[in-house]
């Protein structure tokens, strides 16, 4: 049972590395450059994650 927790906090450690890293890549993309934006995304999140489809995220 413990290992199946650590694999799981190793999931969740992870996702939130992931997550950082893209809210550190668009911190360096210009107001206005939606590509930069979508790029960041795309490289960090993966065009698969719930965020990439939120309206909340772009």
């Amino acid at each position: 049972m413990q290992s199946v927790e650590n694999a799981m906090e190793q999931q969740q450690a992870g996702t939130w590395d992931a997550v950082e890293a893209c809210l550190e890549c668009i911190t360096t993309c210009s107001v206005d450059d939606g590509e930069c934006v979508t790029t960041c995304v795309r490289t960090h999140l993966g065009e698969e994650e719930e965020l990439w489809t939120s309206s909340l995220c772009l």
